[in-house]
C-alpha cells in the first residue's frame, strides 16, 4: 500500500474534461446553424417577395402605358419597390427591389416586352 500516486482521478479528470470541450463546441455548432437557417428563411422570404412583385408589376405594365414611373407594392412580408423605363420602343426595363420587414433585400432587373406582353429573361442582383 505504498503506491499513493493516483491514477482515477486524473483520468477522470481528462475524461471530464474532454467531454464538457466537446459538449461545449456541439453546443457553438447549433447555435451557428440556428443563424444560418434563420438567415436562409429570410433571404427565401425576400425572394418570394420578389417574384411575387414580378407577377403583379407584370399585371400592372399591361395595362398602363407611360413610359417612366415608380411605385410601392406592400405585401404581408414586406413590401416592393419598383421603377420602369422604357428602354426601346417595344421593350421596358424594371427594376424591383424587395425589402423583408426585418431589412433583407433583393433586386433584380427585368425587361418586360410590350408587343409580346411578355416577361424576357432577367438579371438576378443582390
Amino acid at each position: 500500500m505504498d503506491n499513493n500516486r493516483g491514477f482515477i482521478l486524473p483520468t477522470t479528470l481528462m475524461i471530464l474534461f474532454l467531454l464538457l470541450s466537446f459538449l461545449t463546441f456541439q453546443i457553438s455548432q447549433y447555435m451557428i446553424e440556428k443563424e444560418l437557417i434563420k438567415e436562409e428563411a429570410e433571404l427565401f422570404t425576400a425572394e418570394r417577395l420578389l417574384q411575387k412583385g414580378i407577377v403583379d408589376v407584370s399585371k400592372m405594365l399591361k395595362s398602363d402605358s407611360r413610359d417612366v414611373y415608380s411605385g410601392i407594392l406592400f405585401y404581408e412580408e414586406g413590401e416592393i419597390t419598383f421603377v420602369v423605363k422604357k428602354e426601346v420602343s417595344t421593350v421596358k426595363s424594371v427594376q424591383v427591389v424587395s425589402k423583408t420587414y426585418q431589412n433583407r433585400s433583393k433586386q433584380t432587373t427585368f425587361y418586360y416586352n410590350i408587343q409580346n406582353e411578355t416577361v424576357l429573361p432577367w438579371l438576378k442582383e443582390r
